[in-house]
């Protein structure tokens, strides 16, 4: 698999076990512990979670370790379960019932821990993997700093090698590090001269230190901190990969944290909906529950739409043989899922009333805890310029065939109308309007940011309803799916037409728009009744 390469063709039919309903034995097992530890010991510890007791996150992690959801990434050798990518989809998925708590978790098991499984020695692996999978240590990533958020490579922090060779000095300041207040070990990047490189710095290291906590809006209860590096010496040994690699392991490890952080949210998406139907059939109005009412039920059914899509795009990208490596599919998981349970979040607040704007109320922890997801592991906007300079970049290297699929589309607009699947009209909608930008801009594509924002989100909705249809089956799946292809589309058709409108003008545009228009033709879908449907589905279960 190719990343990027959903924009060819359509996808063939998903491998057996690939979405959750389907997951059995070990996957199945894991689930359950994972769902079963965050129900009973994460979700009550709401409030001492959020009052910073850090202890205490540490015993919950170390607990998690017991029950081996912290090493489900870690390969046997090395003192963890060597599993595939679905099922640490699965754990940080069920984890997410705590916002505060997830982003411990995740900043743990993810990108804290991956850099040493992916890129490691040997040696550097028996000595660090064994207590991080067990969750006897705690790791930290430590990438950004105060000038360096989203060009994450712009890095002040210098790496000067000691006159024998045998270590490193660091110096700098890291910014924004998830769990600094109570890590063991931090992978660190800084220059060496001019080159990128990463290293295994140990807490207890003379010269490592942490600042304040920061005051933030959110995820009150975890830990985000300044590193502070002064005269830090670092053996040689512990250099990570060569020097010079440490760009390539800091994106391959984004692109980790960015499929990761889409299962989270699909997680806490699930969670909060589970408690806002609940609330909905508690809660009494004019003399009959709120969720008998057609507005709530619609917000009810918007959240479990988008939830089931996002859920669908995370799986399929798990399954995937590169999974993780996948930066265009990674990328796609990040924006579409963090954005998803911000809108879930918004629709709980407002179904819970003035109670969901009281402090504490779980929608309004929901809500704070929420926002920070579209910033983390490269903001949405930088996303979505990656999404388009990716697909475009491994084009012009041959490794994706994406100018010939545009002229396909091309040559079809010009024979007879073929019916076409809601994932076919979105791929061939996204690939017209790529393929006219390219024409028209050039290599000064990469300045219209606009545009490729659009192409963007034409790849997201792309990659939305090939995955629906890759995992629909079942009735409730399937009236779903209606409900999504026919939204999807409408979106869709509009990104086009605005971004058609913003590179040609004249006969070309007219033409352009009836290419369209023949693209995205269809029967009307009566998605009021379906929508209805799916509310009775959904509050009767």
């Amino acid at each position: 698999m190719t990343t990027g390469d959903f924009l060819l063709a359509p996808p063939p039919p998903a491998a057996a076990e690939t979405f959750p309903e389907s997951f059995s034995g070990q996957r199945q097992l894991i689930a359950q512990t994972a769902e079963r530890f965050a129900q009973d010991e994460i979700a009550p510890a709401a409030d001492r979670i959020e009052s910073q007791d850090f202890a205490f996150i540490r015993g919950l992690l170390k607990r998690a370790g017991e029950l081996g959801l912290t090493a489900v990434d870690v390969p046997e050798e090395y003192g963890g379960l060597g599993l595939d990518s679905a099922t640490s989809a699965l754990v940080a998925d069920h984890m997410a019932v705590q916002g505060s708590f997830s982003v411990a978790f995740g900043a743990h098991v993810g990108i804290a821990t991956l850099p040493l499984v992916y890129f490691g020695t040997d040696d550097q692996k028996r000595r660090y993997l064994p207590r991080l999978a067990s969750a006897q240590w705690i790791g930290a990533y430590a990438l950004s700093e105060s000038g360096s958020g989203s060009d994450a490579l712009a890095l002040r922090s210098q790496a000067a090698p000691t006159p024998d060779g045998g270590a490193y000095i660091l110096n700098g300041e890291k910014m924004w590090i998830s769990n600094a207040g109570f890590a063991d070990l931090f992978t660190v990047f800084a220059k060496v001269g001019d080159r990128v490189s990463a290293f295994l710095v140990e807490a207890a290291t003379p010269g490592v230190s942490t600042g304040a906590e920061e005051h933030k809006m959110g995820i009150l209860g975890s830990s985000t901190r300044p590193l502070l590096l002064r005269d830090a010496r670092i053996p040689a040994s512990n250099l990570l990969g060569q020097v010079g690699e440490g760009a390539h392991i800091a994106f391959q490890i984004l692109n980790v944290g960015r499929f990761k952080l889409g299962a989270a949210c699909i997680g806490g998406a699930r969670n909060l909906l589970r408690q806002t139907v609940a609330y909905a059939r508690e809660r009494r109005a004019f003399g009959k529950e709120i969720a008998q009412f057609g507005l709530v039920r619609q917000m009810i059914v918007d959240t479990a739409l988008g939830l089931y899509a996002s859920e669908s795009m995370v799986y399929r990208t798990a399954a995937a043989p590169s999974a993780t490596a996948d930066a265009v599919e990674c990328a796609i998981v990040k924006v579409d899922a963090s954005e998803m349970l911000d809108r879930a979040v918004d629709r709980a607040v407002q179904i819970h009333g003035g109670n969901g704007f009281i402090r504490g109320n779980v929608a309004e922890r929901a809500y704070r805890d929420a926002r920070v997801n579209r910033i983390f592991e490269g903001t949405n906007e930088i996303n979505r310029l990656l999404i388009p300079a990716t697909l475009l970049r491994n084009a012009q290297r041959g490794t994706l065939a994406l100018l010939p699929a545009i002229e396909a589309v091309t040559s079809e607009l010009l024979s007879p109308p073929a019916e076409s699947s809601p994932s076919e009209m979105a791929r061939k909608t996204t690939l017209l309007v790529a393929g006219i930008s390219f024409r028209k801009h050039g290599a000064a594509l990469a300045e219209q940011q606009e545009v490729l924002a659009a192409i963007a989100d034409l790849s997201i909705a792309t990659y939305r309803l090939q995955s629906i249809a890759q995992r629909g089956a079942g009735d409730d799946q399937m009236i779903m799916n209606r409900v999504i292809n026919e939204e999807t589309l409408d979106q869709v058709e509009l990104t086009a037409r605005r971004a058609l409108c913003w590179l040609s003008t004249g006969d070309d545009l007219r033409t352009q728009l009836a290419w369209l228009r023949r693209l995205l033709k269809r029967p009307p879908e009566d998605t009021l009744a379906l929508r209805r449907q799916i509310a009775l589905r959904i509050l009767s279960a």
